[in-house]
Formats: C-alpha cells, sequence, structure tokens
C-alpha cells in the first residue's frame, strides 16, 4: 500500500468533502483501478532536479540509472504511452518495483499539488475525484 506524506494528507483532505485521499486510494486498491492524477507542473518545476521528490535511495538511483535526472524527463518518459499504466512504464527501469514505482508517482503528486497555488488546489482535488471515480 502506498504511503502517504502526513502534512501533504492533511493538506488535501482540506479540499475534499465528505471523504480522504486515503479513502480514495483504499477504494481504487480494493477494486484493482489505477489511481489516476492531472500532472500539471510549470516549465520550471519540470527543470527540477528529481531531488526535489525526496525519494528513497533506491528509488532515486534507480531513476538517475534509468535516464531521468529532471522531472520533465520522469514525466515525459512515464506518462507518453498510451494505453499503459505510468507505474507499469516506471517498473521497467532496472531494479525498480512496484513499491518504488508507487513512490514516485504518489510524491510527484504530492511535489506538485504543495507547490500549486492555494486557489487551485480545490479545483485539482475535485478533478481527482472525477478523473478515479469515473473510472470505476
Amino acid at each position: 500500500m502506498i504511503n502517504l506524506n502526513e502534512n501533504v494528507t492533511r493538506e488535501m483532505n482540506k479540499y475534499l468533502d465528505g471523504i480522504t485521499i486515503e479513502d480514495i486510494i483504499i477504494i481504487l486498491h480494493q477494486n484493482k483501478k489505477t489511481f489516476h492524477y492531472q500532472v500539471m507542473l510549470t516549465n520550471e518545476q519540470l527543470k527540477q532536479d528529481i531531488e526535489v521528490l525526496d525519494l528513497s535511495t533506491r528509488a532515486y538511483n534507480c531513476l538517475k540509472r534509468g535516464g531521468y535526472h529532471n522531472l520533465g524527463s520522469l514525466v515525459n518518459g512515464v506518462y507518453t504511452k498510451n494505453g499503459e499504466s505510468s507505474k507499469r512504464q516506471l517498473k521497467r527501469i532496472h531494479n525498480l518495483g512496484a513499491n518504488s514505482a508507487d513512490e514516485i508517482l504518489i510524491k510527484l503528486m504530492n511535489y506538485q499539488f504543495m507547490n500549486l497555488p492555494n486557489s487551485r488546489k480545490k479545483a485539482y482535488m475535485d478533478n481527482i475525484l472525477k478523473m478515479n471515480f469515473e473510472v470505476i
């Protein structure tokens, strides 16, 4: 199961009504559905080193060895193939397993959420609900 950052989770839950981000992930996991979210990073954020995601050593080293040095290369490398999940694409990186792939995707979501202006956070969380519960 995916470990969520407590501070980010608390902030996300402020923008959800009657459900929490933890509930969303649990429901999707129980239904064996993929968790969806939109990547909305600025050009400056895309230039940031993957180090800003504060990944575990294993996940960080696997990405570096796989040629993913900044957020732009990561986003472009794992969100470009139709019909294939980002997690599956990440798992193709040598020695990067399912748990590390989950960690990378969740930390990318956390990073971008925390860097959104407060005025856009509610719409972002509404979009997560829409994307995930239209899929079920």
